[in-house]
């Protein structure tokens, strides 16, 4: 099966997934004190630029390997669709962080709710990520197809940092939202390789 479908499918729930993280951000209700107001609102800010990272980071990593994806089978695609129910829950555990991270009982439940969907994400894109390159099951056996394949492997890392961010939420709500920010930040550090044109030499 081609590529193609799978694709337009998952570049959409991406798309939707990211868009409705902007409806967090609300106008403040009527108030002789703006300014402050929207300061006050930086939790919420702070939560969808985290959020809107880790769906950005995972999209780019996403698509450059479909591109090393000559084809893709049964397997791949239910695979793929457990990474797409993972990333479109964000905006609500993003939803909780922005509301509750200030507040002294309901922050750790927000940020551990967080921090289970973003090891969910972690899990599916690596259960996508092996699938694909394991034993040349999907992907070639180029250049770029065997780089891909090494840094490829610092992704199962970030489920450890994750794990971090959960335990944190019990004392210290700001940090496991910095931990997850940093997180997102370190699934942009393998540079997976996009696939040599035809006619050029590796």
């Amino acid at each position: 099966m081609r590529t193609s479908r799978l694709e337009a499918f998952s570049d959409g729930v991406f798309a939707i997934a990211a868009t409705l993280l902007v409806l967090e951000l609300r106008v403040p209700a009527d108030t002789s004190d703006l300014s402050g107001a929207l300061v006050r609102l930086w939790p919420a800010y702070a939560a969808y630029l985290v959020s809107f990272l880790t769906i950005g980071i995972i999209w780019v990593n996403h698509h450059t390997l479909l591109e090393h994806c000559k084809r893709v089978d049964r397997r791949f695609l239910y695979l793929n669709l457990m990474l797409l129910i993972a990333v479109g829950i964000v905006p609500f555990p993003t939803a909780l962080v922005g509301q509750y991270i200030l507040s002294e009982q309901g922050a750790a439940a927000a940020l551990v709710v967080y921090g289970l969907g973003a090891v969910l994400i972690a899990i599916a894109f690596t259960g996508v990520f092996l699938y694909a390159t394991h034993d040349q099951r999907l992907v070639g056996q180029d250049a770029a197809a065997r780089r891909i394949r090494q840094e490829g492997r610092l992704f199962p890392i970030g489920l450890a940092a994750y794990t971090l961010g959960i335990a944190l939420a019990f004392v210290a709500p700001l940090a496991s939202l910095a931990v997850y920010g940093l997180t997102a930040l370190f699934y942009a550090l393998p540079l997976l390789p996009l696939p040599t044109p035809r006619g050029v030499a590796e």
